[in-house]
């Protein structure tokens, strides 16, 4: 296998973080976030939509530097890996104190990627602006600043710091979080503002049945527990007409519909604050939450539901054995599909839910559902192999008779 590693110091990439691990003049086919998406991330240096691969963030331990070695094989010989050679203190504090230039550029490009509807390519492009999108969480939360001070002490002194030792500064003011940050983690949502559509997913209602649920109804939720996605589990898409594309070359239920889910507006930003922090590879789900995309027209309201974020799935109250507590406790009554009535209710569960101990550790919030009452019309048609019929056999004895 050739060697990955032919990058060179004076080609490097300007956008790349400082550390051991850079790109210089990578491959153009932008493949290697396939494996390795926390830690490559893609440019525009041949056009709006055309580019080669950098690293935005470091390797930390070794199961991530395995990672970054089995994609940097894509890059064609790009990649380096002696950049602990070339990087010094001041070097490293120059580029921190002009990181508004790379910043600023990655918040351009991605936008210009999440908004460029390809069918073709969509995945890509939205996998290359969450790239970009987690480059400037990295910046904005403090979790670049502090992989950097302690990349100071490294060149410094060529070991880990110590616990107790104090990291090198790196100058200039703290970065300003622009919808970074850590992760709320628990306690009540921040709740507030008008709702905002979180996405747009394609679900279909399934009677319920089991200890400690609802009897009786025919629930849709957005839980990747309870519901039954279309085309599959976890699939978010940006308007109904795109969720249809999806659809229409996979065998759909005749119940599923196309269903938005939205939230106020407040409890969307902390949700994407929990979808950031997780590092979860969703390009579509972190897109939107960027970038929340309008209601279509033609939907109705079918109620609310409360939901939590963990990790790539969303959880249900009702898939966390809360709804015999919920009724005892605050009187709440669902809906023939499973829902909560109002906003109101939904948003007091929410906070009830988020008080207690004995959940999921998420944070809880209120969503509404929206369905569109026209079927999805699908292409696809199951493929039928006729088995031709078997000759009959004609036992050896009347052969024999005639003969």
């Amino acid at each position: 296998m050739p060697d990955p590693f032919r990058g060179e110091w004076a080609e490097r990439n300007w956008r790349n973080v400082p550390g051991p691990f850079y790109g210089a003049w990578t491959d153009s086919l932008q493949m290697s976030r396939l494996d390795d998406p926390l830690h490559i991330a893609y440019d525009d240096e041949y056009g709006p939509l055309e580019g080669t691969e950098f690293v935005f963030r470091q390797p930390a331990d070794a199961g991530a530097v395995e990672d970054f070695l089995w994609a940097s094989q894509l890059g064609h010989g790009g990649y380096a890996m002696d950049g602990d050679e070339h990087w010094t203190v001041d070097g490293v504090r120059a580029w921190w104190a002009g990181r508004e230039r790379v910043r600023a550029w990655a918040l351009a490009t991605a936008h210009r990627w999440a908004t460029s509807y390809d069918p073709a390519h969509e995945t890509h492009w939205l996998d290359a602006a969450q790239g970009l999108r987690d480059y400037v969480d990295d910046i904005d939360s403090g979790r670049l600043e502090t992989y950097l001070r302690g990349y100071l002490f490294w060149l410094e002194h060529r070991r880990a710091p110590g616990p107790t030792e104090a990291l090198p500064v790196l100058g200039g003011p703290a970065a300003e979080p622009v919808g970074g940050g850590e992760p709320v983690g628990g306690g009540e949502p921040v709740g507030g503002g008008d709702p905002v559509v979180l996405g747009y997913l394609v679900a279909t209602p399934d009677e319920m049945s089991g200890a400690g649920l609802p009897k009786g109804v025919l629930l849709t939720s957005a839980s990747d527990c309870l519901g039954e996605r279309v085309p599959g589990d976890g699939c978010w898409f940006g308007s109904p007409e795109h969720a249809r594309e999806a659809c229409a070359m996979v065998e759909v239920p005749p119940a599923a519909r196309v269903t938005a889910l939205r939230a106020a507006s407040a409890d969307a930003e902390v949700l994407a604050r929990e979808v950031r922090a997780a590092r979860t590879h969703e390009p579509v789900l972190h897109a939107l939450l960027y970038e929340p995309p309008p209601l279509a027209d033609g939907g109705a309201a079918l109620g609310w539901e409360v939901l939590g974020y963990d990790g790539g799935l969303l959880h249900s109250w009702l898939c966390n054995d809360l709804y015999r507590d919920a009724v005892a406790e605050l009187g709440v009554e669902v809906t023939p599909r499973g829902l909560l009535a109002d906003r109101a209710t939904a948003e007091r569960l929410a906070g009830w839910a988020n008080a207690r101990t004995d959940t999921k550790p998420v944070v809880w919030f209120a969503a509404e559902l929206i369905e569109w009452p026209e079927p999805i019309e699908s292409r696809s048609v199951p493929v039928t192999v006729a088995v031709p019929a078997a000759e009959p056999v004609t036992p050896w004895w009347r052969r024999l008779l005639e003969g």
